[in-house]
């Protein structure tokens, strides 16, 4: 995974490799974000984990709310009395997308949800 604050004219400047003849690779994102309510900051950058998400979340208030309420019963079989060490689920300090990625990661690693499903039910 490769990222940079970078105008997309940089990004093969910047990475030499993606401009080798010999470099392979079955997929490649590039996600250029213009900012238009927040300054890039790498805090804020797309964590691009689990998913790659790129659009605002109108509900993201209630959402948060919703899943920070859900923590004090929250308990995952495999992490069991550990399960609050996944918290917190959601983050003022995050993007809707890095919320995002959180809670699909929450749901897959800790959940034991298949992606598809845990997407589904975001």
């Amino acid at each position: 995974t490769y990222k940079g604050q970078l105008t997309t004219a940089q990004v093969f400047e910047y990475y030499g490799d993606l401009r080798a003849e010999d470099y392979m690779s079955h997929m490649a994102l590039v996600h250029s974000r213009f900012s238009t309510n927040t300054f890039p900051s790498w805090p804020r950058a797309q964590p691009n984990r689990m998913l790659c998400h790129n659009g605002e979340i109108n509900t993201l208030r209630g959402n948060k709310n919703m899943l920070t309420s859900r923590e004090g019963v929250a308990m995952s079989e495999y992490f069991k009395e550990r399960t609050p060490q996944l918290f917190p689920l959601a983050s003022d300090d995050h993007s809707d997308s890095g919320n995002f990625d959180m809670c699909v990661e929450m749901l897959t690693l800790a959940g034991g949800r298949p992606l598809h499903e845990a997407v589904m039910m975001m």
